[in-house]
């Protein structure tokens, strides 16, 4: 299978390297030269792992006219980049293309873009970071993907390229409602990165604090109510758990937020910033508009009370703000 992977950074190289272990021909699509310059002075993109650094060759470049066709166009640019980004590739034959962008709404947008290719859906804990050029660290082995066929659920295709990602060591799931799980990555990963801006502490640190996990609480319950008015039902995935916030108590809750930031400590976690606190820090725009942005303007079309929701997302919305 050929593959591009349009914006590579940590997940999309990591991700990338992975899937050219498994057999597919794979070419990663850099912003910057300095990247694709080491990726061939060392033979390959360096994978930093607990278990020892490897090194896997794979195809790298900044120049899109260099590939011509692909089986599977892979979109990880951030969303504010997703229609310039497409531009450069606009020549390429293309068969399907995934997006594996953060946030809701991806695959209406897409299939208006792509109206002939078959859309799929990605959505993954795999945890990838750029340390230097050409070199890159993978977090925990075991955290999974998801993928699928928002329109037409598990096709061959989709169940094609899950079977490629385990193969890579990558564990996969190809699933019927991706949609439902974007749902709950979102409701999981939003009350956390908004709540990262607001203290511009570490993630481990912020769940361990009570007023902080008080506030992801809320935060959660605000979203799932969201998703309830408009008959989208939330339940669990593994490692983007969210219903303990909700079932129970509030307080039993909190004392579930704390536990998992201290479980994640344990797990190597200590030390680890959010993506929207890295763009805030770095004066870079946030996803903020299409994720807790996405289920605040749904709950306003159903005038549905979601204080916590509303102060989160207009904090964020204003160091966005400041950059137009």
């Amino acid at each position: 299978m050929k593959i591009v992977i349009l914006g590579a950074g940590g997940w999309g190289a990591l991700v990338g390297a992975h899937l050219s272990v498994a057999g597919a021909d794979v070419t990663l699509l850099f912003r910057r030269q300095q990247h694709v310059d080491e990726i061939k002075r060392n033979g390959g993109l360096i994978i930093q792992r607990v278990d020892g650094d490897i090194t896997v060759p794979v195809n790298a470049t900044v120049n899109a006219k260099d590939v011509d066709e692909a089986d599977l166009l892979i979109v990880a640019v951030k969303n504010h980049d997703t229609q310039s980004a497409l531009g450069q590739v606009r020549h390429m034959k293309i068969k399907a293309i995934a997006s594996v962008q953060n946030g809701l709404g991806h695959a209406q947008r897409f299939r208006e873009w792509f109206p002939e290719q078959e859309i799929l859906r990605i959505v993954s804990r795999v945890a990838g970071s750029l340390l230097d050029y050409g070199r890159v660290q993978r977090g925990d082995v075991d955290f999974p993907t998801w993928i699928g066929d928002p329109f037409n659920g598990i096709t061959p295709f989709v169940q094609e390229v899950a079977d490629l990602f385990t193969k890579g060591g990558l564990p996969c799931r190809a699933v019927e409602d991706i949609e439902g799980v974007e749902w709950c990555k979102i409701i999981w990963w939003a009350p956390s990165s908004i709540s990262a801006v607001l203290a511009r502490l570490p993630q481990v640190e912020i769940m361990q604090s009570p007023e902080f996990a008080y506030l992801m609480v809320m935060m959660t319950r605000d979203m799932v109510k969201v998703a309830t008015a408009y008959g989208v039902l939330i339940q669990d995935y593994q490692t983007i758990e969210v219903m303990d916030r909700v079932r129970g108590t509030i307080e039993e809750g909190v004392l579930n937020v704390i536990q998992h930031g201290r479980e994640w400590e344990a797990r190597g976690g200590k030390g680890y910033k959010q993506a929207m606190l890295l763009d805030v820090e770095r004066g870079r725009r946030t996803e903020i508009e299409d994720t807790a942005g996405y289920i605040w303007r749904l709950a306003m079309q159903k005038h549905l009370n979601v204080p916590y929701l509303d102060f989160g997302y207009r904090v964020v919305k204003a160091f966005d703000d400041r950059l137009v």
